[in-house]
């Protein structure tokens, strides 16, 4: 079997990863001049759940996603894993509503999830936090970059390769994972882009405290090498990946209004934007297009913020899908994910 993956991010890497762990041998092309050349090139990320107040398709989609993370990340070597915690803040009502009833409702245990007070919040962080928090333990952060690097290792890959015409392959396969590059093959497909910039900040004696990531609707890293990163912003109305130096000041405004112990004295020292895909729903795009021609078409994509886990689930299905073996989801959740909900 011929399988060409299209899109050598997080998502075109770990299906290829996954593949290859089932004993088939796929071929990546990706557009850029490496790896992770776009959304998934950064240095550090964090990896959470998506939150939902009830239990839902989308609940069981990032449950069993983020235990998958967890064991294959602890797996992998060079890739800056680091299960340091992270805690959600609850800084509006809506929030408060959602985090409780997301604890109340999805059963997990307080190892992996749970409501804390400001103080004890603080306590975790290491610096003072004025808000109450949802704690998840094992959340934390690895390299996007480095991660998909080690996907790869033993697997064929093809940079600086546009492709524009899925037939010139010659696959008996075609895996879409390229982002939003994916509406060049599937025009009506509703999936949409947005930029997003993070900041990178030198560490200072206050922010060399802080134990665990912090998520308030941005978010910030416990410091690596001397340097922590502040994110991210959100513009569905820009499709560029130019840095623009008011996105830091934001990034840094939304810290200082959230986190008032980092106030002060965080320089900037870098910076970097990329444009991320995501759908209409607000949730993966992951199955096989409904489709009598050949090659047979698959899509991972749509994956947005929550790449890190959610490409790591969508590569199994995949995987399952094409060997026609059991599959590693329930029913109500592929066919929440099934690109066919949008009568493709």
């Amino acid at each position: 079997m011929k399988i060409a993956i299209i899109g050598g991010g997080l998502a075109g890497c770990a299906v290829a990863f996954v593949l290859k762990q089932a004993g088939v041998t796929p071929v990546v092309y990706e557009a850029g001049s490496t790896l992770a050349s776009g959304a998934s090139g950064n240095d550090v990320g964090l990896y959470n759940p998506r939150f939902t107040a009830e239990r839902s398709a989308q609940s069981d989609y990032f449950t069993s996603a983020f235990s998958m993370a967890l064991r294959v990340f602890a797996s992998l070597e060079g890739i800056n894993f680091n299960p340091c915690g992270a805690l959600h803040l609850v800084n509006d009502e809506k929030k408060a509503r959602r985090f409780s009833k997301c604890v109340s409702n999805w059963g997990w245990s307080e190892r992996r999830m749970r409501m804390v007070d400001a103080v004890e919040a603080s306590e975790i962080a290491g610096i003072d936090i004025d808000y109450d928090a949802m704690f998840l333990p094992q959340s934390g952060s690895v390299s996007p970059r480095k991660l998909c690097k080690a996907y790869m290792c033993g697997i064929d890959y093809h940079v600086n390769a546009r492709i524009d015409d899925m037939e010139a392959l010659e696959a008996d396969v075609v895996i879409l994972a390229c982002g939003p590059a994916i509406s060049h093959f599937l025009p009506d497909l509703p999936i949409g882009a947005v930029r997003g910039q993070i900041t990178q900040v030198r560490a200072n004696e206050a922010s060399e405290a802080l134990n665990t990531s912090v998520c308030y609707g941005g978010y910030m890293s416990p410091a690596f090498d001397g340097q922590h990163i502040v994110g991210s912003t959100f513009q569905r109305w820009l499709h560029h990946s130019d840095v623009m130096r008011q996105d830091d000041i934001d990034n840094l405004a939304k810290l200082a209004d959230n986190v008032p112990a980092l106030r002060e004295g965080l320089e900037v020292v870098g910076s970097r934007a990329s444009v991320r895909a995501t759908s209409k729903d607000h949730f993966p795009i992951v199955g096989q297009v409904s489709s009598t021609i050949s090659p047979d078409i698959y899509i991972s994509g749509a994956h947005g913020s929550h790449g890190l886990l959610s490409s790591l689930m969508a590569a199994h299905l995949i995987t399952d899908m094409i060997l026609e073996r059991a599959y590693c989801l329930g029913m109500n959740t592929v066919d929440a994910l099934a690109p066919r909900r949008f009568g493709v």
